[in-house]
C-alpha cells in the first residue's frame, strides 16, 4: 500500500510522464536555493524552476521503494540525486490501485473501542487493563460481558421477573410470547433471534458463569466482540 498524499502521487505521475515523453532521463537532480527548488538533468542545458516540489515529497516517494535518492553531506543546496525505480511505472499505471487492506481495522474491532458498548468498556475493559494477556483476567471480562448481555435482554424485553435467568430469560423476551414477539413481521427471524441469543448463554454465558475457563485474550477478545454485537442488536429493538 502506497502511503502518499494527492500531491506526493501527482509529483510521481509527472515525473513518469516526463521520462517517457524523453523529456528527461531516469536520473535527475533537485536542489534548492532561496529562490525555490530547481530540477537539473544530464543533457539539460541549465536548472529548471520546480516551486512544487520539496525534499518532504521526494522522500516520501524513496520510502515507498518509487525513487533511489542519495545525498551528499554538507551540500549547501541540499541537493537529491533521484533514480527511478522499476515500481514507480507500475504505481503510476495501476493508478496507486496498491492492495485495499483498511478490511483488517473491522476484523479487528478491539483494536479500535471507539465503537464498543459504553457498558463492556466501563465494566470489562478496566478489568483487562491491568495484565491483558493473563487468561484469568479475560475469564473475569467474559464473565462480566455474559452479565452485561442478560442485564441488556432484561432490560430491552422490560423482563422484571428477577429469577428468569439463562434460556429462560431468553424465551421470555423472543418466545413465540414473548415481550419483543411483536417486533417481528416473521416468526422464523423471532426464532432466529431466540436460537442466537439461546446458544449464546448455554455456550458461553453458562460455563464462564458456574466454573473458571480461563480463554485465551484471541477468544475472549471474540466473545467481547461478539458480545457487542449482540447488544447492538438488542438496542435496534427497543
Amino acid at each position: 500500500m502506497y502511503n502518499l498524499t494527492p500531491s506526493q502521487k501527482a509529483l510521481l505521475r509527472s515525473i513518469v510522464e516526463q521520462v517517457r515523453a524523453k523529456q528527461m532521463p531516469e536520473e535527475f537532480t533537485f536542489m534548492w536555493g532561496t529562490e525555490g527548488g530547481f530540477l537539473h538533468y544530464e543533457g539539460a542545458p541549465g536548472f529548471y524552476p520546480a516551486p512544487d516540489v520539496t525534499k518532504g515529497a521526494l522522500d516520501a516517494l524513496a520510502a515507498n521503494h518509487l525513487l533511489h535518492i542519495r545525498t551528499e553531506p554538507g551540500d549547501k543546496f541540499g541537493a537529491r540525486y533521484c533514480t527511478l525505480t522499476g515500481k514507480a511505472y507500475e504505481a503510476v499505471d495501476s493508478n496507486f490501485a496498491a492492495p485495499d487492506i483498511s478490511f483488517v481495522r473491522h476484523l479487528t474491532p478491539l483494536a479500535d473501542i471507539t465503537a464498543l458498548d459504553t457498558e463492556l468498556k466501563h465494566r470489562c475493559l478496566p478489568i483487562l487493563g491491568t495484565g491483558a494477556a493473563d487468561p484469568k483476567l479475560w475469564d473475569s471480562a467474559v464473565r462480566t460481558a455474559g452479565v452485561i448481555l442478560e442485564e441488556r435482554l432484561r432490560d430491552v424485553g422490560a423482563i422484571t421477573d428477577p429469577h428468569a435467568v439463562g434460556r429462560d430469560l431468553v424465551n421470555k423476551v423472543f418466545g413465540k410470547t414473548g415481550t419483543l414477539a411483536g417486533k417481528f413481521a416473521q416468526d422464523a427471524e423471532r426464532e432466529g433471534h431466540r436460537d442466537l441469543y439461546a446458544g449464546v448463554v448455554g455456550a458461553f454465558r453458562n460455563p464462564s458463569a458456574h466454573r473458571l475457563v480461563d480463554p485465551t485474550p484471541h477468544e475472549g477478545g471474540a466473545f467481547i466482540v461478539f458480545v457487542n454485537l449482540l447488544l447492538k442488536k438488542l438496542d435496534d429493538l427497543r
